[in-house]
């Protein structure tokens, strides 16, 4: 469901979902699905004004999401890809896809070598695909799924991206036992963490 609100003369829409789990009201903003907020109340009224009190925050987040660097945008507009971190022209038979597809499985695949020998853990099986959200994830079964857009990236987010999901080998939640595991390997990483919210996943 769609919910409007206007705040100092502009107009925000926000979708809510209501689950009674939850302990607390949190907002997220997506590129492409926008402003959704989570909740365990299904006070309509209350969470209209619960919005209305984050409207400044939300604008400022929702202008930031906007000027990310998405790949289609710096491809169509200039014919440049992004690649470790830096925008470099397409050559003319390429697509971005290809492209990606050329630059990020053998490099993800070597880091993945190299920092799962230093850590003392081992995938069952390492696989890339396109997706619009996730840089990558484990799988209950240790299976590691990788985005084919990492090689944009710059080289030490790369690092930390095989590093956390390698980290979930051992530790399969996001709890201090596993950011323990991931500073030991990359003390750095919330700098990482900072940087990718400049990028975006999705080749799209």
């Amino acid at each position: 469901m769609t919910n409007i609100l206007e705040y100092e003369g502009q107009k925000l829409s926000y979708s809510i979902i209501t689950n009674k789990r939850l302990k607390n009201f949190y907002i997220k903003i997506d590129l492409i699905q926008g402003v959704i907020v989570k909740t365990p109340s299904s006070n309509t009224a209350y969470i209209h004004t619960l919005v209305m009190q984050k409207a400044l925050w939300i604008f400022a987040k929702m202008r930031a999401v906007k000027e990310r660097t998405t790949l289609a945008s710096l491809f169509e507009n200039e014919g440049r890809v992004l690649y470790l971190g830096e925008p470099i022209l397409l050559h003319v038979n390429q697509t971005p896809e290809s492209f990606y597809r050329e630059k990020s499985i053998p490099l993800v695949t070597r880091l993945v070598e190299e920092w799962s020998f230093l850590m003392g853990v081992k995938p069952t099986h390492v696989r890339f695909r396109k997706a619009k959200r996730r840089w990558g994830s484990c799988s209950h079964t240790n299976e590691l799924s990788f985005n084919l857009s990492l090689a944009q990236l710059p080289l030490e987010c790369i690092t930390y991206i095989v590093i956390h999901e390698l980290s979930h080998i051992e530790h399969k939640h996001h709890q201090k036992a596993f950011w323990n595991c991931v500073g030991e390997f990359m003390p750095e990483y919330k700098n990482c963490e900072k940087i990718l919210k400049n990028y975006s996943p999705s080749l799209s």
